[in-house]
């Protein structure tokens, strides 16, 4: 059984995609799928925090930063924040996605594996195809990401051409976002200048080309909920084993 919504025009997201490489497909996945992905990242799933401390990307366990006294967080914290006052960084919780299938012993973990093998299947990947127009596309990667008060993810580009990335992509599971709670998924011009942003939207599938500047804002402290996501990048490489 597909995931996908069956009722996706391809020649209309195409040519919205066509004038800017980016375009938001509301309503991608089948209700009932939406639902089930946005139950089990609302549990219990083993996520991490993902962060760029003194110039390298680090990922802690969620055990090993519970065990940190409060002085260890709080220069944890002033790190963090160091290099983001330079517009270097990112803090978020994510639970990373791989082809050897861990943790396959939970039947919720086994759905979002699922999820992720969908992504690569040739029905999403000829989706993307059709929609970005870019035909060399032959595998995605992916993790589960959220977003709690106080995180972030800094302006960047995705480009990265050992990767042979083409798109990236953002499968939005948050239901009733308010703009004031932050975590938007906000765009730039070459300078600095904001262009526009795209708040979170419940079973949305925003795509844009890696060339287009961006960052998610700053999740604020009264945000009501976590900001919850699949992101990656589509690429033009198979998937790995």
């Amino acid at each position: 059984m597909t995931m996908l919504n069956p009722n996706l025009d391809r020649e209309a997201l195409a040519a919205q995609y066509a004038t800017d490489d980016r375009v938001r497909i509301s309503g991608v996945l089948q209700a009932d799928v939406a639902e089930r992905i946005y139950s089990i990242c609302s549990g219990d799933i083993p996520w991490e925090y993902l962060t760029h401390i003194d110039g390298n990307n680090v990922v802690i366990p969620s055990s090993d930063l519970k065990r940190m006294s409060g002085e260890e967080s709080s220069e944890l914290y002033r790190r963090i924040g160091a290099a983001a006052a330079e517009g270097v960084g990112f803090f978020y919780c994510g639970y990373k996605i791989d082809r050897k299938h861990t943790d396959t012993e939970r039947e919720d973990l086994q759905f979002l594996h699922q999820v992720f093998d969908f992504l690569n299947g040739e029905e999403v990947l000829s989706l993307i195809r059709d929609v970005t127009s870019k035909k060399d596309i032959r595998s995605a990667d992916a993790q589960y990401t959220r977003y709690d008060p106080g995180q972030f993810l800094t302006r960047h580009r995705d480009a990265h051409d050992a990767e042979q990335r083409r798109v990236a992509y953002v499968l939005t599971f948050s239901k009733n976002w308010h703009p004031d709670w932050g975590g938007l998924l906000q765009f730039f011009e070459e300078g600095g200048a904001a262009r526009d942003a795209w708040i979170p939207e419940f079973n949305s599938l925003s795509l844009f080309d890696i060339r287009h500047i961006h960052s998610v804002t700053y999740v604020t402290p009264f945000a009501k909920q976590p900001r919850l996501s699949l992101t990656g990048w589509f690429r033009a490489k198979p998937a790995d084993n």
